[in-house]
């Protein structure tokens, strides 16, 4: 099936292994837990790649781009804390009578999204970190990683939206 046919469950299960889908109750809150941790994952082996380009820099131009490493770092982790523990503040979010197949179809959307941008920024930090460091890759990860962040925080106004 080409991947364009494919639904997201199933893409979402191509994706991040032991994630079967959103469909029963119980399975929407330990999916959405799971993907959650997926997507931490990938970000902390980013940040992982990041310190490895840390020991590298040296002389005056290292100095002036390890500013840079070290905001994009925090950046990334503030991105890892808002999905670890984002849990508490959706407790009630995939109650049945809260959550319906419209609303369910955005949240689809929507974290598919997610999951290929932090997909895609792990990617970039693995090249960027074989590479010789340089300011403007890393000013262009910053932008992504604070893109990713501000998306991650707004989430949950996916499922407080009307569905249309």
């Amino acid at each position: 099936m080409p991947i364009s046919e494919k639904s997201f469950l199933e893409r979402l299960a191509d994706l991040v292994p032991g994630v079967s889908g959103y469909r029963d109750r119980e399975a929407r809150r330990e999916t959405d837990r799971r993907l959650r941790e997926h997507m931490a994952s990938r970000l902390e082996e980013a940040r992982e790649d990041l310190n490895r380009m840390r020991l590298r820099l040296r002389g005056a131009e290292g100095l002036d781009l390890l500013d840079r490493v070290g905001q994009l770092d925090r950046t990334l982790e503030t991105c890892v804390a808002s999905l670890r523990y984002a849990d508490q503040g959706y407790r009630g979010v995939f109650d049945q009578v809260k959550i319906g197949e419209k609303e369910l179809e955005k949240l689809y959307a929507y974290d598919e999204g997610l999951l290929l941008e932090v997909r895609g920024l792990a990617e970039q930090a693995r090249a960027l970190a074989q590479d010789r460091p340089a300011q403007a890759p890393l000013d262009e990860l910053d932008r992504r990683a604070t893109q990713l962040a501000r998306s991650i925080g707004r989430r949950r106004e996916v499922f407080e939206a009307p569905a249309e």
